[in-house]
């Protein structure tokens, strides 16, 4: 439902029952009326649109069958190709709004902002989905040389691997021809994910994962470097590899 009816061969700009019926393989032996309630079930109801600025990626079924390769490369041959989700955040010193407990009527819980300038930290990481190891960097920023020594350092945590998969979203600097050339006689490969599609890269995830245990309220307000030091602990946990994590994230192996 989310992506348009001309993808599949259908000259209308919006689903509707009967070509559901007509492109959905196991729904035909159902009547309207049941797929009808089928869609209800699932949480799919008929509702007023919005407007929305969205640049669905026409490419979005081979890019993700030439991942869906490469995952099923590694799950046959783990140790020989490695497969990598690859992503970058930026958190910043002063805490983030977000709930929690607090007494009733009160005006708790407080996102104290503290007195110093709101820097910011960038974060790189790179999740095996093999073992769910974290590779994990923080700099004050990712420009084209930072990223070029952060994919050797990947190459080199993995000295036996004839291959290396980096799967990644397309922010411009993960293919910029500099980067692409400085790849050129390394193991590693830069792939990319479909654009505007951040469900696709499960390091999405980790960093939910990341705000809710660290970052959302924090109280580092005025301690820049005890906040860069807990977010890297926590990144820590998870360096020499986690099935928690895979599980989290839902790459539980197959």
């Amino acid at each position: 439902m989310r992506r348009s009816p001309r993808l599949y061969g259908l000259d209308r700009s919006r689903w509707w029952l009967a070509g559901v019926h007509q492109q959905v393989e196991w729904l035909r032996g159902y009547s309207l009326g049941g797929i009808y309630q089928i869609c209800r079930r699932l949480g799919i109801r008929y509702k007023r649109g919005r407007v929305y600025v969205h640049s669905p990626d026409p490419q979005y079924d081979q890019k993700m069958a030439a991942v869906a390769a490469i995952r099923a490369l590694v799950a046959a041959q783990p140790g020989r190709f490695v497969l990598l989700y690859e992503d970058e955040c930026t958190y910043y010193r002063r805490p983030m709004v977000a709930q929690g407990y607090g007494v009733v009527g009160s005006d708790l819980p407080h996102a104290r902002q503290g007195l110093r300038p709101n820097w910011r930290r960038r974060v790189a990481a790179s999740l095996d989905f093999s073992s769910g190891r974290l590779l994990s960097w923080q700099c004050s920023r990712f420009d084209r040389a930072t990223l070029i020594r952060y994919y050797r350092w990947i190459e080199a945590c993995y000295p036996d691997a004839e291959r290396i998969y980096v799967v990644q979203d397309n922010w411009p600097v993960h293919f910029h021809e500099e980067v692409l050339a400085a790849l050129t006689n390394s193991k590693v490969v830069v792939v990319a994910l479909p654009t505007y599609a951040p469900w696709t890269n499960p390091v999405e995830k980790v960093w939910r994962k990341l705000y809710q245990e660290v970052l959302h309220l924090h109280d580092f307000r005025d301690d820049w470097e005890g906040l860069q030091e807990a977010v890297q602990r926590w990144l820590d946990r998870f360096g020499a590899g986690s099935a928690e994590l895979l599980r989290y994230v839902g790459l539980c192996p197959d």
